[in-house]
Order: C-alpha cells, then sequence, then structure tokens
C-alpha cells in the first residue's frame, strides 16, 4: 500500500511550489526518482566519509542528494528569511503556517533525508511516517524518544539486544557527517542561501539534539507519573 504526502510552499510572488511524495506503504521509502540527476549527485562526488557505499558498491548516485536535486533549482532564487506561506497535506490532515524559506525548505528537507534510502538516516523512517512539519525540539524530544523505544521493543521480539541511548548520539553524529558532505556538494551548485540555510538548520539540529536529548529528557518525566505509580 502506497502513502501520499504533498508540500505546497506559495512565495511571496504568489508561486506556488508544489511536491508531491509517493512512498513504499511498508518501509516508507521516497519513489521520487529524478529523470536525469545532475553530475553533482553523482555517489562520488563529495562523498562522506563513513558512506557504506565505496569500493564500487551500491548505487550510482547519493540517495539524498538525487532526492535534494528535485527541489534545489526550485528554492535556490530565493533568500531564506523571507516569508512564505507552507501547506502540508496527506490523508489525514491538512497542516499551515506562515515561516521563513529556511524553515520550511528545512522541514521539507528533513522529510527527504529521512526517507530517501541512505543507510545512516533509515533509522529517521518511523519518524518520516509520521512527519510533523516544523516540530519544536519538545515535540521532536517526545518523538525521538518514542521511536527509539518502540524499535527496542522489536529488537526484543526478534530476540536481538536493545540498544543504548549512546547509540542514538552515535547515530545523531552520523547526520552530522552527511549534512556537512551535502552542503559542500552544494556550494559549488546553488546562488543563494536558501538550501544551505535550511541544511546548516539541519546541521544544528543533529549537533545539538544529543545534548538536548541529554539534558532534557527528564522533562518528560511528570507526564508518564501513571506509568510510575505502584
Amino acid at each position: 500500500m502506497q502513502s501520499n504526502l504533498s508540500y505546497f510552499i506559495t512565495l511571496p510572488d504568489g508561486e506556488t511550489l508544489e511536491y508531491h511524495f509517493t512512498f513504499d506503504g511498508e518501509r516508507y521509502i521516497l519513489e521520487r526518482e529524478s529523470p536525469t540527476p545532475p553530475p553533482w549527485t553523482e555517489l562520488h562526488f563529495q562523498q562522506c566519509p563513513h558512506c557504506p557505499y565505496k569500493g564500487g558498491k551500491g548505487p550510482a548516485y547519493c540517495p539524498a542528494a538525487q532526492q535534494l536535486s528535485l527541489v534545489v533549482d526550485d528554492v535556490d532564487h530565493l533568500v531564506s528569511y523571507e516569508t512564505v506561506s507552507l501547506k502540508v497535506v496527506n490523508s489525514q490532515r491538512t497542516i499551515s503556517q506562515e515561516t521563513s524559506v529556511q524553515e520550511a525548505v528545512g522541514s521539507l528537507l528533513g522529510l527527504i533525508f529521512a526517507s530517501c534510502g541512505c543507510p545512516h538516516t533509515e533509522f529517521l523512517l518511523p519518524m518520516a511516517r509520521y512527519h510533523l512539519p516544523l516540530a519544536s525540539a519538545e515535540e521532536t524530544l517526545w518523538r525521538a524518544c518514542g521511536s527509539f523505544l518502540l524499535a527496542q521493543f522489536f529488537r526484543k521480539e526478534n530476540g536481538e539486544t536493545p540498544e543504548m541511548l549512546d547509540d542514538v548520539l552515535r547515530r545523531y553524529e552520523n547526520l552530522e557527517a552527511i549534512n556537512s558532505a551535502m552542503a559542500k556538494r552544494l556550494k559549488s551548485q546553488v546562488n543563494t542561501d536558501s538550501c544551505l540555510n535550511a541544511i546548516i538548520l539541519l546541521d544544528n539540529y543533529a549537533k545539538h539534539f544529543p545534548r538536548y536529548l541529554e539534558k532534557s529528557i527528564h522533562r518528560l518525566k511528570p507526564l508518564y507519573v501513571a506509568y510510575l505509580m505502584d
């Protein structure tokens, strides 16, 4: 069963950029493909240092860069601080909000990176399945922790050793390397800061989220008093 989600970004001049996503219904991997991916999306170009596709293995194009290429040209003329109207539609609901270009594009790129098929971002697939555009840090904390704990339930069900919180922090460190390499890919291709700032936004999140997680997770404890009672 396939799932669909659409992003509509209405620009200051009234033009609306539309992105329609189709996901594999079982794993929620993006099924969009660029017919002729640009050279900067080739796997070996500014390849991530920890990329699992090395030594001639893997696809010809970086999964994240290939999906990103379908957005870059559309937003390259925009300035990151401009205000746009964002609308995200799926089969359950419509979410609308006025926001900046970099926030709207950052939310879009976050969905693309999580579901593009890169082995290092696949742990974010559950959050892509239940995508929440423009989520706050606290909302993301709750969703990330819930996703992690459900993953441990499935690991235990499969007879596998549960992961520790340190494993989650390591995964976010891997995201930093991806964001850095993606920014290098884009620097020679873009004319404005819209995409680069969106990636910087994602990178700041990846950098600071582990520390935020360690410091803030106990803020959620009062919500779970009923689970802690004998």
